[in-house]
């Protein structure tokens, strides 16, 4: 039988099957490359994507932020108007008082009492004088509790004359001032309204 020298069929084959190896590896090389490439391409877009958002985010929040300092001032400026509308509307109510009190001054007064001195002190008046007995002066209290502009009257000091001013005391009277001028003779008046009205009904 004759022999067969199998040797370069072999040595073919390999270079064959190492060629196909290596064409095989480079072939997944490629891909991977190109698989890194196109991952690294994608996650550029999606990072330039996302500034692109991050931008306009940034953009309204500016936007918003500029919007809300507005509106805080709008804010302030409001409750400064309003601060003033109230002062306004305060002296608007408060103008008249001191001929309202003047006013009833001259009703609560009753004879026997003088006055010699009249001072304002914020919402209370400070009356001095003299008068002919403590009778009077009580008199004159009762009234003021009555009136509709002034209230609780309280006697600071009642000082008694001398040998040659045996009738004349001293007092010193602070008076309240209602500003409303809601006082008990306003409320006598609205009842008297009340009830003349459900006589004519």
């Amino acid at each position: 039988m004759a022999h067969i020298n199998l040797l370069p069929w072999r040595e073919t084959q390999r270079a064959r099957q190492r060629q196909q190896y290596l064409s095989i590896l480079g072939a997944v090389a490629i891909g991977a490359v190109g698989v890194v490439m196109a991952t690294q391409f994608w996650l550029g877009q999606m990072q330039q994507q996302q500034q692109v958002r991050n931008q306009y985010l940034q953009g309204e929040i500016q936007k918003l932020d500029s919007q809300i300092r507005q509106i805080n001032k709008i804010k302030q400026q409001r409750e400064t108007l309003l601060t003033r509308i109230d002062v306004i509307k305060a002296l608007q109510q408060q103008r008249h008082v001191p001929v309202q009190v003047l006013n009833e001054l001259a009703r609560v007064m009753v004879p026997g009492v003088y006055l010699t001195h009249i001072e304002v002190q914020g919402d209370a008046v400070v009356l001095e004088g003299y008068c002919e007995s403590n009778n009077h002066l009580a008199n004159m209290m009762r009234q003021v509790k009555a009136a509709r502009w002034l209230a609780e009257p309280r006697v600071q000091q009642i000082v008694a004359g001398d040998e040659e001013r045996a009738r004349e005391h001293h007092f010193r009277l602070d008076v309240i001032v209602l500003p409303l001028g809601d006082g008990p003779k306003v409320q006598e008046e609205r009842l008297a309204l009340n009830e003349g009205e459900r006589d004519e009904s």
